[in-house]
């Protein structure tokens, strides 16, 4: 019975390390350094068109803290949570902003519609 809770506390606690054995943190991705390798990371890219259709309640508290790529913010609208989203770039869910509604803010935004 002993090493089945010590085996579960050990799931529970555990670290994730991408291309290491020994994750310093939460999420260790380590670069592979072969010269040939692409690098980085990508997180979710979606268009200003694809999250309008997503509505204004899908993200919430639970969200906040998530980071997208805005690759394109020609389309959709600038309404409630997407009312900062203004051209590509970064952005990171705010919950607590607007009264709590959330919102959608720029983390870096290097273009403009």
């Amino acid at each position: 019975m002993s090493l089945i809770l010590i085996g579960t506390a050990s799931i529970a606690f555990a670290q994730v390390g991408i291309n290491t054995d020994n994750p310093k943190a939460t999420l260790d991705v380590t670069a592979k350094k072969d010269a040939l390798a692409i690098e980085g990371l990508l997180p979710p890219r979606l268009t200003r068109a694809e999250l309008t259709e997503k509505g204004n309640t899908l993200y919430g508290a639970e969200q906040d803290g998530a980071i997208i790529y805005i690759n394109d913010a020609s389309g959709g609208d600038r309404q409630s949570q997407r009312e900062y989203i203004e051209g590509k770039g970064l952005y990171i869910f705010d919950a607590e902003a607007s009264n709590k509604e959330g919102r959608w803010m720029c983390l870096y935004c290097y273009a403009s519609i």
